[in-house]
């Protein structure tokens, strides 16, 4: 799958911000949503949305056991949900995947106000 398909395909989708920077992708599912992007990997292509909050074991344990591919990751001590893209059939479960995410990451980051001080 090269770049143009995977570009058209996140647009054709309905994804916005959709822009290019060194062979990385970044989309946004709605305008007011976080950034994604889509990435190289293995021959093929994953969607990765970063979060800056580190998620409790447990809470990661069960969404991976429920979610299948779409795993929840620590990369560089924060939270991304991971998911292989196969091609655009990916995309509305993607959508759906990464707006519960941010539910959760939003709700675990409030929950670390008082031992952060914000």
């Amino acid at each position: 799958m090269k770049q143009d398909y995977v570009k058209n395909a996140l647009q054709a989708a309905g994804f916005c911000g959709i822009d290019e920077d060194g062979g990385v992708i970044f989309a946004r599912v709605a305008a007011q949503a976080p950034e994604f992007r889509v990435e190289a990997h293995e021959g093929g292509w994953r969607l990765v949305l970063p979060w800056n909050v580190r998620p409790p074991e447990e809470a990661m344990e069960d969404w991976n056991a429920r979610m299948g591919v779409a795993r929840m990751e620590i990369r560089q001590g924060e939270a991304a949900l991971v998911m292989p893209w196969g091609g655009a059939e990916d995309l509305p479960r993607w959508a759906a995947l990464a707006a519960e995410a941010e539910a959760h990451f939003i709700r675990w980051r409030r929950g670390r106000r008082p031992a952060e001080g914000m």
